[in-house]
């Protein structure tokens, strides 16, 4: 019997420079934001990641939004938990990602949050993006 795929999501890029100051290093990244490096570099990248992982970065990263300048002035007028989510959900912290069999294979092996960098803003220019492993 074939597995099913997971449900998959793009973290909203709009994000990424809020969440970066919370990231710190490829450790400190899993115990402040409960993902891994590899996870990170797929979101900086505007790539898909599981909605399992998206949902506990967001609830994560909400939880923590008065750490962080950049979530804070996204989130601070609101107080309880609940509603912060809600808003989150509103904002479109998390979007849709329609991928196929096809396009999972053909997603660059990118090995730095540099490079993720760089794909994203390529892909916002609209040029070809190309990536060397």
């Amino acid at each position: 019997m074939a597995r099913a795929k997971p449900k998959m999501c793009i973290v909203n890029p709009e994000f990424v420079a809020d969440i970066a100051p919370l990231t710190g290093s490829q450790t400190e990244i899993m115990r402040c934001i409960g993902i891994s490096w590899n996870s990170w570099i797929k979101i900086c990248a505007g790539l898909p990641i599981r909605l399992s992982v998206g949902r506990r970065l967001r609830d994560r990263l909400l939880a923590e939004a008065p750490e962080s300048a950049g979530l804070r002035g996204r989130f601070s007028h609101i107080a309880s938990g609940i509603e912060i989510r809600r808003r989150a959900r509103e904002v479109n912290f998390l979007l849709p990602a329609n991928t196929t069999d096809e396009t999972s294979r053909s997603m660059p092996q990118l090995r730095s949050v540099g490079r993720a960098l760089k794909m994203l803003s390529a892909k916002r220019s609209g040029l070809e993006v190309g990536v060397h492993p």
